[in-house]
């Protein structure tokens, strides 16, 4: 009989110990923790770009499919505060075929500057001979700092390009711009 107890006792408290345990793992309504989504930093920027590479100082033709150079033109940037200007870049052309360049756009209340990276997505032969020179871009861009509004400015991104003919070129920036708090000053 006092086996059959002992038995009974030892089952008994195996039930309690597995009951506890899947208690204790399963999530409780009252001690459940919401999390929050966090928001990266900085103000969203979507910039559009028009540019054309640009003629050598020492030549007098602009040379398609060029492994160095400059590019010039327009930048639109919807974002409050920033508006639309003009963007200038120096790129070079990597060994694994990816521009690499330095850029930097002014808007009427300041500039920013900072690089950029651009894989070509067109790896095959052409589509047609009207397009050898078309070609498309993605990439990442970083604001390294700036001045006026965007003084001290950081911020990185991705960008996308397409070209029809390696001279004129659109590009579309999207990603993240942060600021430096306002200062103020107390006067004395």
């Amino acid at each position: 009989m006092k086996r059959i107890c002992l038995l009974g006792a030892a089952i008994a408290s195996l039930s309690i110990i597995g009951a506890t345990t899947a208690l204790a793992s399963a999530p409780h309504a009252a001690t459940k923790a919401t999390k929050k989504k966090s928001q990266p930093a900085g103000t969203k920027l979507t910039c559009n770009l028009a540019f054309s590479l640009q003629v050598p100082g020492d030549d007098t033709t602009v040379t398609q499919g060029a492994t160095t150079g400059n590019h010039a033109g327009t930048v639109a940037c919807p974002t409050k505060g920033v508006g639309s200007g003009a963007e200038a870049d120096s790129f070079t052309t990597d060994n694994a075929g990816d521009l690499v360049g330095k850029w930097q756009s002014w808007f009427k209340t300041g500039s920013v500057y900072g690089d950029y990276l651009l894989t070509p997505g067109d790896t095959g032969a052409p589509s047609s001979v009207t397009s050898f020179a078309a070609a498309s871009y993605t990439g990442t861009f970083t604001i390294k700092n700036g001045t006026g509004f965007a003084a001290k400015a950081t911020g990185t991104g991705t960008m996308t390009c397409t070209t029809q003919d390696s001279v004129h070129y659109t590009c579309k920036q999207s990603g993240r711009i942060t600021l430096p708090a306002a200062t103020t000053t107390k006067k004395g």
